[in-house]
């Protein structure tokens, strides 16, 4: 066993060591953020426990680059590389079913993604890191992202334009993954998770009584005309092996029984991975509403809102994790799944960037349904493989580089 292999394998103890030492302290911080969740753009209280306990954990941090963010720093006794580990902060407008005795104390706000779950998991990491801060060569930042949910808001893309993150080499984080077992981590090459836009439209018409059809424009049945066309587009019109989503998911209109209605407004999103469907189904919308102008005599307008890109990991950066996975949760906990997700997630921002890597964390369990269900939750013996598996992507991957520089 040469040099390398002993730091190596000394490290790997040390962090499964200080894994099992804070993990009831990770599962009270999970358990007070789930009871006291906030909505994209309001998460001050969720940000000033974060500064809190990287206060009591001697983390030095800043908190004024973009909104309620929190960019903890961890320098190492040597010089070297910067990691940046990420967890989003955000909640969801959700009212809570879990049933959980720390069930949600703010009505109508759930964490119903698992962000508890990434804040706690990226404190314990913190915990472990500023441990062993003495064998770290390089820096670790510790970026506490608010409005992940919301694609309008700053979220990741305002910290990414701030430049807090320019002297970054690789950049990790992880999602709890109901899909996969609990234990297991998802890693996938490339496309991991789908750009997402959001387009409202509004059709008008002209409103008459409900006995007179003939002398109104009913805005209804060009609607119900509109989604079938758009339908029509997407299955018709794509290779259905091309990943293309497009959902309408708020239909209003009408306000009474017997009255030919005027106007009907439509909020949906688009889902892709390829920039050329993204241009073509934002295109082929407004298209199919020109049409059914034509057609039925209304006027149509189109509001496309482009949202988060495409979250592509590096193949490299997951070839790194397999191993990390591999070595410090075993090979069983590796899943390499075989189709990307069509939901989406504004860790894009930073890879278009910087190297690295999104992770799935398995957390399904029989009964447990999908995020962002009032009744989602975690099985939370994840939380000490979750810490211990980002303590180490940061801390080996310093002394991975490191070595390889001492052995030029």
């Amino acid at each position: 066993m040469y040099k390398g292999d002993t730091v190596m394998n000394t490290l790997q103890n040390i962090i499964k060591q200080y894994a099992s030492q804070y993990i009831e302290q990770v599962v009270e911080w999970r358990r007070y953020i789930h009871s006291h969740p906030e909505l994209s753009g309001e998460e001050q209280n969720t940000s000033l426990f974060i500064q809190k306990v990287l206060t009591e954990l001697g983390i030095p941090f800043v908190n004024d680059v973009s909104d309620y963010a929190v960019i903890g720093k961890i320098e190492g006794v040597h010089t070297g590389p910067v990691i940046a580990l990420r967890a989003d902060i955000d909640a969801l407008p959700i009212h809570e079913e879990t049933g959980l005795p720390f069930a949600s104390q703010n009505e109508g706000v759930m964490h119903a993604c698992g962000h508890d779950s990434h804040i706690a998991i990226l404190l314990g990491a913190a915990a472990i890191l500023q441990s062993i801060k003495d064998q770290l060569h390089g820096t670790v930042k510790l970026v506490f992202q608010p409005s992940e949910e919301e694609a309008l808001f700053p979220g990741a893309q305002g910290i990414v334009d701030s430049g807090i993150l320019d002297d970054v080499d690789e950049i990790y984080g992880l999602h709890v993954w109901p899909q996969l077992p609990v234990g297991t981590v998802g890693l996938k090459k490339g496309n991991l998770m789908a750009a997402s836009d959001h387009f409202l439209v509004h059709i008008k018409g002209k409103a008459t009584h409900g006995a007179e059809p003939h002398n109104g424009i009913d805005a209804i049945v060009a609607a119900a005309n509109w989604i079938v066309n758009v339908e029509s587009m997407v299955a018709r019109e794509t290779n259905p092996m091309e990943n293309l989503v497009c959902t309408i998911g708020v239909i209003n209109g009408g306000d009474r029984y017997n009255v030919g209605c005027g106007d009907v407004y439509l909020e949906g999103t688009c889902r892709t991975y390829e920039p050329e469907k993204r241009d073509y189904i934002e295109r082929r919308l407004g298209e199919s509403l020109q049409a059914l102008d034509v057609m039925f005599k209304t006027e149509s307008t189109l509001d496309y809102k482009r949202g988060h890109g495409a979250t592509i990991n590096y193949p490299e950066a997951i070839d790194y994790a397999t191993s990390i996975v591999e070595k410090y949760l075993g090979k069983e906990a590796v899943v390499h799944p075989d189709f990307p997700s069509m939901a989406a997630e504004d860790f894009s921002a930073y890879l278009s960037k910087i190297k690295g890597a999104f992770l799935w964390l398995g957390t399904g369990f029989e009964g447990n349904p999908a995020l962002h269900n009032a009744c989602f939750t975690i099985d939370e013996s994840i939380l000490e493989p979750g810490i211990t598996m980002m303590a180490a992507l940061a801390a080996e991957l310093l002394q991975e580089k490191w070595l390889n520089s001492s052995l030029k």
